[in-house]
């Protein structure tokens, strides 16, 4: 794909049948152990922490030379140390690695993620085996880990032959670390959305962005079409990371998972009732289906993106009376009352 810069902000193997409990049903889950990935994990962060200020024309060459795509976005777009002269982007650039902020930073990020390569870089290569499994044309993608002063969270961009994907791990730091503190009038670190800011979560952003390159955007403004567009992203989630807890894909806490789970009927009479299901207003839909502390108009316990988590009903409910539709072709639809309609969903009731 044809990437010049920063894409998002912000995937037939014969194998061992078996199942595994996501969701409310149980779902097939491929085995895909055989399956190799050619993919590497650059960890950026640390590459950048262990410069040698007094050497750094050198060694910020030799970065160009490994990794040169990354490394000109990531002081082009990332940390923008460009300056008007070669000077004057060193100059800037040693202040920033000098500065003892920077460094606390840096010790975080080292600390939170001494095992990464154990644990997270693990389940990334998992993922990226279903992702193969599910789309024979799948290319798995270079892995750069990075700081960014809080900036950036993920992002996908073209790097030589493949997709490369960068992981801010600054917004991945966990729920003790104070993130309100930064920049408590900004509401990028309200508690809803810091909640997530955890490492257990990067699987799924990681999976998700691979997802959305794919889908693209929802064919249409109605509350329907992005009902079923986000539908479809949580069912290819819970098939790319099906070890995953709904909790973390819906990105809910377990209280709110277990609301919306025992809730189905009465979300589904709410839309109905305020005839939302081809309200286009954004104002009016957005809550339900971005981020947001409530889903307006229902109780309190209600979380926000509820109209997200019907989406994803009415597509399992599609895809079980369609067993023959394949994964590409579920993301080929974009007809959503077609969708919707040969779907036959009924909301399950308490």
């Amino acid at each position: 794909m044809n990437r010049k810069g920063i894409t998002s902000i912000i995937l037939t193997v014969l194998g061992i049948i078996f199942w595994n409990c996501s969701g409310d049903t149980k779902q097939f889950v491929p085995d895909v152990s055989d399956i190799d990935i050619d993919s590497k994990l650059i960890r950026f962060d640390q590459l950048l922490a262990e410069l040698d200020t007094n050497n750094l024309q050198a060694e910020i060459g030799e970065l160009q030379k490994i990794y040169p795509e990354f490394t000109q976005l990531f002081f082009s777009e990332v940390l923008p140390f460009v300056g008007d002269t070669e000077e004057e982007f060193y100059s800037n650039l040693r202040g920033y690695l000098s500065d003892e902020r920077i460094n606390n930073l840096q010790d975080t990020v080292a600390l939170v993620f001494e095992n990464f390569e154990e644990n997270i870089w693990a389940e990334l290569k998992e993922a990226m085996k279903y992702m193969k499994y599910y789309f024979i044309d799948f290319v798995a993608p270079n892995i750069y880990t990075f700081t960014s002063e809080y900036t950036f969270q993920k992002f996908i961009f073209e790097d030589e032959n493949r997709d490369g994907l960068g992981i801010g791990l600054d917004m991945f730091l966990g729920p003790s670390y104070n993130y309100k503190a930064i920049d408590p009038k900004n509401p990028a670190f309200s508690e809803y959305l810091t909640r997530t800011f955890s490492k257990e979560y990067i699987p799924k952003m990681f999976v998700e962005i691979l997802i959305n390159d794919r889908l693209g955007r929802a064919p249409g403004s109605r509350l329907l079409d992005h009902m079923i567009h986000n539908g479809k992203q949580l069912y290819l989630l819970q098939k790319m990371l099906p070890k995953t807890p709904d909790s973390i894909l819906f990105e809910y806490s377990a209280a709110q998972t277990e609301w919306v789970k025992e809730n189905e009927l009465e979300m589904w009479a709410f839309f109905f009732d305020q005839e939302l299901f081809y309200e286009s207003n954004t104002i009016k839909i957005n809550k339900y289906l971005n981020p947001s502390p409530n889903s307006p108009g229902m109780p309190p316990k209600a979380p926000g993106r509820t109209a997200n988590y019907m989406g994803l009903q009415i597509v399992k409910a599609y895809m079980k009376r369609h067993p023959n539709t394949t994964i590409q072709d579920l993301i080929n639809l974009k007809d959503s009352q077609m969708i919707m309609d040969k779907s036959r969903y009924k909301p399950r009731q308490k």
